[in-house]
């Protein structure tokens, strides 16, 4: 693999409708996310309860519903960047009840980590850095890791909810904002498995299902941290990796187009790819190839020990 560029920030300043929200948009995406994670997961409670254990053939059918819930933290992300509503506060909301879905996620502790490493990234004062790059191999890195930081954002989020709580570092809310969105965030964590015990005292295949669409979400998320800053230790001055596979596209929402949501972090990931092919055409790319995986199944490889975290 070539040694690319060191990096450099692009001039390309994205188009102005690229950078507003879309509220219309936002309802769409959350609305492709539920339905990538509930019309499969319907289909194989359904297929249980007509064809009982007939419907094992039917488990393949989770694992989109699985990146269907891993898509519910990517919603979870974006509100907190200000994507889903012009109103900052909305988007944070949005925000929270989406991503509460995917059980255990505390999207609150989480943001304020994430700010972090966009200012910091793959730096020491970069806490994705300073967690992710002590697992090394594809057994730590998919089963560890992930609870690792989601155990850290729930007591972030725990310590958020209490009254004149502060946080350490610049943040773009007020902190009684945080404080409302932290509590709402346990709120919501507790009010969806409520339903998801509702539903399954009618459909008892409905919970194992689930736990399956979470562990397969834990796993995806596990495995998306390194895809997109694991790399060799040759690639000088890594910021973030982009997947372009179509199929990656339709997985993760444009999400995987994720260095150039560092580049652009206002820009909603559905819009990512107008940038990217804006990039490529400008030409700043070139010689920085080693930032982009063009194979959806290629980039499985980044869980491996021989690419270290942010090439550290």
């Amino acid at each position: 693999m070539m040694t690319c560029q060191p990096f450099a920030r692009p001039a390309l300043r994205p188009e102005r409708h690229l950078l507003a929200p879309s509220l219309w948009q936002s309802t769409l995406a959350i609305g492709y996310a539920l339905l990538l994670f509930a019309g499969p997961l319907a289909l194989f409670v359904a297929a249980s309860e007509w064809f009982g254990w007939w419907a094992l053939a039917a488990l393949p059918l989770l694992l989109p519903a699985g990146y269907g819930l891993f898509l519910q933290g990517i919603l979870g992300h974006e509100g907190f960047h200000s994507n889903l509503s012009s109103n900052r506060l909305l988007s944070c909301l949005l925000a929270v009840v989406t991503s509460s879905l995917l059980f255990g996620f505390c999207v609150t502790g989480y943001f304020v980590d994430h700010w972090q490493h966009h200012r910091y990234s793959n730096s020491p004062r970069d806490p994705d850095w300073r967690v992710l790059r002590r697992y090394r191999g594809a057994f730590s890195r998919l089963l560890v890791s992930r609870l690792h930081t989601t155990v850290r954002y729930l007591f972030k989020t725990l310590w958020l909810a209490m009254p004149g709580s502060t946080v350490d570092g610049c943040l773009p809310l007020p902190a009684w904002q945080i404080r409302l969105l932290a509590r709402a965030n346990l709120v919501c964590l507790l009010l969806w498995p409520l339903l998801w015990l509702l539903l399954a005292s009618h459909w008892p295949t409905l919970l194992p299902a689930l736990l399956t669409c979470l562990l397969l979400a834990l796993l995806i998320a596990a495995l998306n941290a390194y895809q997109e800053h694991a790399f060799p230790a040759d690639i000088r001055q890594p910021l973030a990796r982009s997947r372009t596979a179509l199929l990656s596209t339709l997985l993760h929402l444009g999400s995987n187009y994720h260095l150039e949501h560092h580049l652009y972090p206002r820009v909603p990931c559905w819009r990512l790819h107008h940038v990217h092919r804006a990039l490529l055409a400008s030409g700043w790319y070139d010689g920085r190839e080693a930032l982009l995986e063009p194979s959806f199944l290629g980039a499985l490889r980044y869980c491996r020990a021989r690419f270290p975290y942010a090439g550290a």
